[in-house]
Formats: C-alpha cells, sequence, structure tokens
C-alpha cells in the first residue's frame, strides 16, 4: 500500500521527502531506486520499534505484521495476565479517531457491597467531553451516561466528535447520590481524515508530508514535525493494515 502511494507522488515531493527523513542518495537516482531507499527507511524503523519492544509486545506484533509475509508460532499463555486485581480502577484507551475502549475493575469488597446491600444503586459510565485535557467544569461541554451491569467489566464507546478530549468515570448512583467510584485517564481524539491524493500539494510542507503518503493526515495537526517514523508507522499499520 505505502509503494503504491509513493508512485502516485511527483519525484521532487519524493526528493523532499527522502531529504527530511535523511535518506542520502545520489542526485541522479532515479523514481523507482528513490522509493526503493524510502521503503527501506520505513523498514529499517519498523524493526528498531520491534527491538525496543519488550516480550509481550513482540509476540503481539509478530502475530499481526504482514511486512515479512511470514507464519509465526507463538503461545498466547506464555505471558499469562490475571483477570482480576482487585482494586478500583478504569483505563481509557484510543482505539481510533471515532471510538475507544475502556475497561475496569472493582476490588472485592465493593463487589460483595453492591451484591449484598451494603452499597446500592445503578453502575453506569459517565463519558465527558472536554476542550482541554484538564477535567474541571469550566473544560466540559458535554457528556454521557451509559448503563453497564457489575458482570461488565469493559465497553466500547463511541467517541461524537474528533479533535477533543475524553474522560470516563465509573459511577454508582441511588435515588438520593451519585458516588464516583473511579475516573480514567483523558484521551484526545485526533482530527484525522483520508487524504485524496490529488490535494497533497495543498498540505505539502506542512508538517505531514510522511502522512500524506499514507493519505492519512491531520490537517489541524501543529505539533507534527521533526522526524516521526514510529509514529508514522503506528499511523499507517492503524488504517491499512487491521
Amino acid at each position: 500500500m505505502t509503494e503504491e502511494r509513493l508512485q502516485l507522488l511527483p519525484e521532487d515531493f519524493l526528493r523532499e521527502i527522502a531529504v527530511k527523513e535523511g535518506i542520502s542518495f545520489n542526485e541522479t537516482i532515479d523514481k523507482q531506486d528513490l522509493i526503493d531507499l524510502i521503503i527501506e527507511a520505513i523498514e529499517d524503523d519498523r524493526a528498531e520499534k520491534v527491538m525496543i519492544n519488550n516480550p509481550a509486545m513482540q509476540i503481539k506484533e509478530r502475530k499481526f505484521d504482514i511486512t515479512l509475509n511470514e507464519q509465526f508460532d507463538f503461545e498466547e499463555d506464555q505471558y499469562p495476565l490475571p483477570e482480576h486485581y482487585n482494586e478500583t480502577k478504569i483505563v481509557m484507551l484510543l482505539r481510533d479517531p471515532a471510538w475507544a475502549y475502556t475497561y475496569w475493575d472493582i476490588k472485592d469488597s465493593e463487589i460483595s457491597a453492591l451484591k449484598f446491600g451494603a452499597l446500592s444503586g445503578e453502575l453506569f459510565l459517565r463519558v465527558y467531553e472536554m476542550i482541554s485535557k484538564e477535567m474541571t467544569k469550566s473544560n466540559i461541554q458535554d457528556y454521557t451516561d451509559i448503563p453497564v451491569q457489575i458482570e461488565d467489566n469493559s465497553w466500547y464507546i463511541n467517541l461524537p466528535e474528533t479533535g477533543i478530549f475524553y474522560c470516563t468515570e465509573l459511577i454508582l448512583k441511588s435515588e438520593t447520590s451519585e458516588k464516583v467510584l473511579c475516573r480514567s485517564n483523558t484521551i484526545k481524539s485526533p482530527k484525522w481524515e483520508v487524504g485524496d491524493m490529488d490535494d497533497f500539494q495543498e498540505h505539502k510542507g506542512t508538517g505531514n508530508d510522511l502522512l500524506l503518503v499514507a493519505a492519512v493526515y491531520d490537517l489541524s495537526a501543529s505539533e507534527v514535525s521533526g522526524k516521526i517514523p514510529q509514529r508514522i508507522i503506528s499511523m499507517i499499520d492503524s488504517e491499512f493494515l487491521e
């Protein structure tokens, strides 16, 4: 997929990409050889990313990596994880700009209290939409409540708006009060768009050149600059390899 998109780009733009990524090449190089060098640099960055990952992540990488076109054998239970940590905690993860995944755990004492009546009420997730990362009343622009059951421990959440921040609370609600059991970390949904290869000139030089190669870019992103190969590879993987 990356090579096909590189083939669609003019040679002078490919040369700019190579220079920005520190790729050495002869001025007389032809377009195909230049494309091969850029692809080689991307593959080198992917290999570096794998090397710095911990062993569990390396197994996950081998499971889904289609670059090598090889089948790897692995054991899913080689690194077993407990299903329950006996703590009340919630975590929110960004899946893509439109979806988040949240999972939580409730400690045994609170589960017993809920089951046997010491605590009463209904559990639900409250998903906050915020204009900045800090969880303050002035930053909250809206929220949505999602009813859950005591047996639940995870939920996929649709993010109605991109380019803003989200945070989730696990709440116990009774007839007269609400109790926040735990609050998640804050995530931001980026304003990703699928680019049209005909309009790459409009966004050329904005710091997103390699994202344009993958046709995935944030038109409002100001923080994307410099050499960010691992982030680029991650975006390409997420958009085209899943």
